[in-house]
């Protein structure tokens, strides 16, 4: 029988887990230190506040005083009503990789156009993203969805940097996501994509959003800051949903990161049936770290069916027309031997820090 911790749902096969005397992991303990850094208390929140208002002033000569990354989910959505609420001039910025739902789409526009807030939307060079795609595909690796993520984050860096907004506000939060280990995904790690991309792709990448560790050591002289909002705020899921469908005609679309059609694919049927990869055991531990699930609960979600047999094969047909990928090809990526995200050349953990220590500080 697996050792499991006996607080959250996470057990001995989770990436770089350990359990202390009286089993509890150490991703609990980490959410612990966490919790203790950002308490909801009126000394943190009045803190907090001080920072807002320390963007406004930054920002007075300028069109926007912030920028936030959109994507339709829940999280930049309701962070983007906060900013408005406090008022705060953001631009908001989307990735546009020719992969969104129509949902996710949908709540974008209703929620920039509700709140009148400007969208710069950034198209990507489709045929070399097209390429780096299909790439990380035949790489066999977990890290499937890398593409996007550092594209979309250097996007965003580069539209501060340009406009001279110096802070970026970012959804993350600790107390309803789970922590992503390396071994199921590399992120901001430029020398990993560059391997695959030689090994895989077949045209140079001139235009991709590719950020390297001298642009990252520019953004932090220079002082861009990120700020995430919901750590200093109580965020839970069953409050904020109503308020997003009421004041922003939003829409939930059935997962964690399901507003996008190629991350609904790969999480809920690329990662599980290749790797036995489900991302969601990570969510529902962190939601029953905060008290937003039982313990019990979550081990029942984590049986509940979200990814029809039918939605899969229309998720697959999209992406293999999008990606101009074959029935050989989709087999071949599916049926070839799985590899380790660390297969391919990649930064040592102390360049990944590095990599942090360069790029922008976080509030």
């Amino acid at each position: 029988m697996k050792v499991s911790c006996r607080k959250c749902i996470l057990d001995e096969d989770f990436p770089r887990i350990s359990f202390d005397s009286q089993g509890i992991c150490n991703y609990c303990h980490s959410y612990e230190e966490n919790d203790t850094k950002f308490q909801l208390t009126e000394h943190n929140t009045r803190n907090f506040f001080k920072i807002i208002d320390t963007v406004k002033d930054a920002g007075k000569s300028n069109e926007y005083d912030c920028i936030l990354g959109v994507s339709g989910g829940r999280d930049s959505t309701y962070c983007l009503y906060l900013l408005k609420k406090w008022g705060l001039r953001p631009l908001a910025v989307h990735f546009d990789n020719n992969m969104d739902s129509k949902i996710a789409a949908e709540n974008i526009k209703n929620a920039c156009s509700k709140l009148d807030i400007d969208l710069h939307t950034f198209v990507v060079n489709w045929d070399e993203f097209k390429d780096l795609q299909r790439a990380f595909l035949f790489a066999s690796v977990p890290s499937v969805d890398m593409p996007t993520d550092h594209a979309f984050v250097t996007t965003l860096y580069r539209e501060a940097f340009e406009r001279n907004i110096k802070y970026i506000f970012n959804g993350a939060s600790f107390r309803t996501e789970g922590p992503i280990p390396p071994e199921w995904s590399l992120h901001g790690d430029e020398r990993f994509i560059l391997d695959i991309h030689k090994k895989f792709g077949s045209i140079p990448l001139k235009e991709f959003p590719l950020r390297k560790f001298s642009e990252l050591l520019k953004y932090r002289l220079w002082g861009l800051k990120i700020i995430l909002p919901l750590f200093h705020l109580s965020y839970r899921h069953a409050e904020i949903m109503p308020i997003l469908e009421e004041k922003l005609g939003w829409k939930y679309y059935g997962g964690h990161h399901f507003e996008s059609i190629f991350t609904r694919w790969a999480f809920a049927y690329y990662l599980p049936e290749k790797f036995g990869i489900d991302k969601r055991v990570s969510d529902y531990s962190t939601l029953v770290r905060s008290g937003q699930l039982t313990r019990k609960e979550a081990q029942e979600h984590m049986t509940e069916v979200i990814y029809s047999a039918q939605q899969e094969r229309e998720d697959r047909r999209y992406i293999m027309n999008k990606l101009e990928l074959l029935q050989d090809d989709m087999e071949k990526i599916m049926g070839s031997p799985r590899k380790s995200n660390f297969s391919y050349q990649h930064y040592s953990k102390f360049r990944r820090g590095m990599n942090a220590f360069g790029g922008p500080r976080y509030i």
